[in-house]
């Protein structure tokens, strides 16, 4: 009987029993010991910490489970992605300096690197066919719609075939897998449409593995980078970005990696969507991630001075001459803010209209601050004279450095912000004819 009672007891203790996923890191030139990380839309956070076995070799334990991302590294800015879960040895070696460069010996983790190159070239050769498509006619068109339909057929295979293979990476295919409007719009009015609807289609949010999957956060990364680019209002743009988060729980894990991703890439571009949100952020998460929270709210009261409506933040810079100059100096005016550089064929060409749009207006209250990205004197006073550009300049030769370009946000040039009389953002980005309409309804 005693003995029928220790093997009941070994039943037990067996159905709580959990092998262990082993990950083992042979590393060089580390300082400390490195870290495994998670990720969770807002920060990189530690969640395991090794056991040193040797000199520079790592040991990290953890049960075994379904397949899952996580990163491996010493600190958030020096990190490899790793997936752990199903395989009971795992080897990581590389040097401590640079883990984006480690070799991670994983069946699983081999195939998640094919799965991206893959994914890659699916990606540029069908960037190709589009600019293919957009250029040709008649025959060629239908030539290069049934080049894309087999382009469509093989993401459709490679996503069959990674969710054989495993579940996991037949979730990465599936936030990745996005078929050809030519072939498969039918039913929408037009290709941005098609897009905003149809670009996670494949992808099933009630899937509790979203929750902790990086691509949740890429996949709207990369959705919202084409939302905002392709130059819809900011209110189309807020629909369709509202409509894909829809499909969300709110205050989930998976709703605060996708919010998260649409709220970087918002601030990123300085869209003006930004604050808006930001601000379903900070009501989402506020209670879950205080501090997240806290950190979204700040980046909204600092963005709040740069997207329409906001007080454009006042700066003092160099004239020509050597004088300094404040944009607060040109209060009760119209006044219009332009980033550009004697080097920037775009902002040469359009030197022209914005001459025309200066003379025109000039006696009726507008006024105009240029900005230079130059590093040198000469090559900026020459371009002011060549192109008759005869408002105020300001610059203090630091090229792609420029303090007021680096506080504005300012990526690319040509790059205007339009201000009313007390300092206010009225646009942002205004050239040719959408600039000649603005100031049109403004002044006439």
């Amino acid at each position: 009987m005693i003995r029928s009672l220790f093997v009941s007891m070994l039943s037990v203790l067996s159905l709580y029993a959990t092998a262990q996923v082993t990950l083992r890191c042979e590393l060089e030139a580390c300082v400390e010991s490195p870290s495994l990380f998670e990720f969770d839309g807002s920060t990189f956070f530690p969640v395991r910490q090794p056991s040193k076995v040797g000199e520079g070799v790592y040991e990290f334990e953890l049960p075994e489970s379904a397949n899952r991302f996580y990163y491996v590294g010493v600190n958030p800015q020096n990190l490899t992605a790793i997936i752990l879960g199903q395989e009971t040895q795992v080897a990581v070696k590389g040097h401590c300096g640079n883990f984006r460069t480690a070799r991670i010996e994983s069946p699983v983790n081999e195939a998640y690197q094919s799965l991206k190159q893959k994914l890659n070239d699916l990606q540029a050769r069908t960037g190709v066919l589009n600019r293919k498509f957009g250029m040709a006619a008649g025959e060629n068109q239908e030539k290069i719609g049934a080049e894309l339909k087999a382009m469509d057929d093989e993401r459709l295979a490679l996503l069959d075939s990674m969710e054989k293979e495993d579940p996991l990476l037949g979730k990465v295919a599936a936030i990745n897998t996005y078929l050809s409007y030519q072939n498969n719009g039918g039913d929408y009015e037009n290709e941005i449409d098609y897009y905003a609807n149809e670009f996670f289609h494949f992808v099933n949010f009630e899937d509790p593995a979203y929750q902790y999957l990086p691509w949740t956060y890429e996949g709207f990364r990369n959705f919202t980078t084409t939302i905002i680019s392709v130059g819809l209002p900011e209110a189309q743009q807020r629909a369709y970005l509202e409509a894909a988060l829809a499909k969300l729980e709110k205050g989930g894990l998976t709703h605060k990696l996708a919010l998260s991703g649409v709220a970087a890439t918002l601030k990123q571009k300085n869209n003006g969507n930004f604050v808006y949100f930001g601000e379903l952020f900070v009501d989402a998460f506020k209670d879950s991630d205080p501090s997240a929270a806290a950190t979204m709210k700040a980046q909204i009261g600092q963005m709040k001075s740069f997207v329409v409506g906001g007080q454009a933040p006042d700066f003092t810079q160099k004239t020509p001459d050597g004088a300094e100059m404040s944009l607060s100096d040109l209060r009760g005016k119209i006044v219009l803010v332009d980033f550009w550089a004697s080097w920037c064929g775009p902002c040469r060409r359009e030197n022209p209209n914005v001459v025309r749009m200066y003379n025109k207006y000039k006696d009726k209250g507008f006024d105009i601050l240029g900005v230079s990205l130059d590093k040198t004197q000469d090559r900026w006073l020459q371009a002011i004279e060549q192109d008759g550009l005869e408002w105020h300049h300001v610059s203090d030769l630091k090229g792609w450095s420029n303090e007021v370009a680096q506080a504005y946000g300012v990526r690319s040039i040509p790059h205007t912000i339009l201000l009313d009389q007390e300092g206010r953002i009225i646009a942002r980005n205004l050239r040719g004819q959408a600039l000649e309409e603005k100031l049109e309804e403004l002044f006439d």
